[in-house]
């Protein structure tokens, strides 16, 4: 989730029955996030969660996720796909968007690859670097 940028307007967008779960390695922007959230009164809607280097840890099944810059950084991508394929509702989505200053777009097509043998599909991709999987 880094510092939440997304993560404040993804928990209005889910109303006040949804749930977001915010995930990151660092402690310190989790700390971040509780601030923006609770100063923009949304905290109750969202589940702070950090993960460990290798793996997201999280149970919940997911209607949609958003990989925002950062699958480029993940050490194993195989295993990203594969647990988030595990958390991802049947009709669910994987948004995943990357930095063209640091993702190459062979780098990127291949990233995409990675996610079809794991068990996504492309549903849309617009841009170079954008893509929506289910």
């Amino acid at each position: 989730c880094g510092p939440g940028f997304f993560t404040i307007d993804m928990a209005r967008l889910v109303g006040a029955n949804g749930r977001v779960i915010a995930v990151d390695l660092q402690s310190q922007m989790l700390a971040h996030v509780r601030r923006k959230a609770l100063k923009r009164n949304v905290m109750d809607r969202i589940e702070l969660h950090q993960c460990a280097s290798g793996s997201l840890g999280v149970t919940a099944e997911a209607d949609f996720i958003l990989a925002f810059y950062m699958v480029h950084e993940v050490p194993d991508a195989a295993g990203f796909f594969k647990e988030t394929r595990k958390i991802l509702k049947k009709k669910g989505h994987l948004l995943i968007v990357e930095p063209r200053f640091h993702v190459k777009k062979a780098a990127f097509d291949a990233m995409i690859a990675l996610a079809i043998q794991n068990g996504f599909t492309v549903v849309d991709r617009k841009g170079s670097r954008r893509v929506l999987l289910s």
